[in-house]
């Protein structure tokens, strides 16, 4: 009876330890095999994990080049170029339900320039401009009916109009 709760223990204890690495998402991609997952998605849905998913879950370091993120539901959530272990040039997103939701270009991990963003059912949401990371420019935003539009104007992330 000894030996095995104290086999029971181990296993506990050996498992907590394993499981409770903390690993920095911003330096690490999520993998299902040669799959890339969103990390956004990941977060969220990770204890939703099935058997498959979860014996071939890796982590690995961020490179460059070309990617497609998948949310968990196989479609597609991102698609851009990493340079310099950051967004940069055009990147797209999608809903969880395959409707487009952001478009605008990344400089250094940094939105810049106009982007466009949708609601889930496809209607124009806004359209406005960054510059290095910050609201600049004006800003037109929707209801979700795309209908009855407002107007802001920024500068330098502030509100001015």
């Amino acid at each position: 009876m000894y030996k095995i709760l104290l086999t029971l223990f181990l296993i506990i204890f050996i498992n907590k330890n394993l499981y409770s690495q903390n690993i920095n998402l911003e330096e690490y991609e999520v993998y299902f095999g040669n799959t890339l997952i969103a990390k956004q998605d990941f977060i969220k849905n990770s204890q939703n994990l099935n058997e498959v998913q979860s014996k071939t879950l890796e982590f690995k370091p961020i490179t460059d080049g070309f990617k497609k993120a998948y949310y968990l539901n196989g479609k597609l959530y991102s698609s851009g170029k990493i340079e310099n272990l950051k967004e940069n040039g055009v990147w797209e997103y999608w809903h969880p339900n395959g409707q487009k939701a952001r478009k605008g270009e990344f400089i250094n991990g940094k939105p810049n320039g106009t982007h466009e963003y949708w609601y889930e059912n496809g209607n124009i949401r806004g359209i406005g401009n960054w510059k290095n990371g910050v609201y600049d420019g004006k800003w037109e935003m929707y209801n979700e009916k795309g209908l009855e539009k407002t107007v802001q104007e920024y500068k330098d992330g502030k509100q001015i109009l």
